[in-house]
């Protein structure tokens, strides 16, 4: 993990290295629990509290992408077997509850039958008969009643700033045809584009046979 992060250009800024923080981050996620001040309060050690976590989480200089890439390519490496192989997209719709909620906006929820507040999350994989990878994500952010920040970024340039441009002006299939396109610059191989039939677009079709992908859709 210290190689991958150190590849992905994850510095510390102060205290704690930032493998320990990230390791920290992830049993976070592991241990489900509510919030990052009850985690750091009865999981973590003191040199460790919330502030150095919620510090981490709001650099806008760290490039998650770039680290989950890297993660992503080891592990595809280590599980991937022979045999066909698919890119799979996705979305899902991640609510969101409160009156003052910056960054969500109104998406329809097809498992509901009813608008929410939230984000919407598109995710792009590799399947094949040995297990499921994550890629890539990008968020996605409607139109329609969409929250504005209530602070502006502190690096209009940042990569933080840049993500959060893409998911406010970038439609949902040009999102798929970059994330596409870059897991397929890093050595990612697969033989089928699977989607739901919302992606069955001429634009997508036409990206899958560019690819020298199969597209299927339900």
């Amino acid at each position: 993990m210290k190689t991958l992060l150190s590849r992905a250009g994850f510095k510390k800024r102060s205290g704690a290295p930032i493998h320990e923080v990230m390791y920290a981050l992830v049993l976070w996620v592991w241990l489900a629990k509510e919030s990052i001040a009850m985690f750091a309060r009865d999981s973590v050690q003191s040199s460790l509290g919330k502030d150095v976590l919620y510090d981490t989480l709001n650099r806008e200089d760290l490039n998650w992408r770039r680290c989950h890439s890297h993660i992503a390519q080891k592990a595809v490496r280590a599980l991937m077997s022979a045999g066909p192989k698919a890119l799979v997209l996705d979305d899902s719709i991640q609510q969101r509850f409160g009156k003052k909620m910056p960054g969500v906006s109104s998406h329809f929820d097809h498992t509901t039958g009813r608008h929410v507040m939230g984000q919407q999350v598109l995710t792009l994989g590799l399947s094949c008969e040995a297990g499921f990878v994550p890629l890539d994500s990008e968020l996605y952010i409607s139109q329609t009643r969409a929250q504005p920040l209530t602070q502006a970024f502190q690096d209009g340039c940042s990569i933080v700033a840049k993500r959060c441009a893409s998911a406010q002006q970038q439609t949902k299939p040009e999102m798929a045809k970059t994330m596409i396109h870059r897991a397929l610059r890093t050595g990612i191989e697969a033989d089928y584009l699977l989607a739901d039939a919302w992606f069955g677009s001429k634009a997508m079709i036409r990206l899958s046979q560019e690819a020298s992908l199969v597209a299927v859709t339900p």
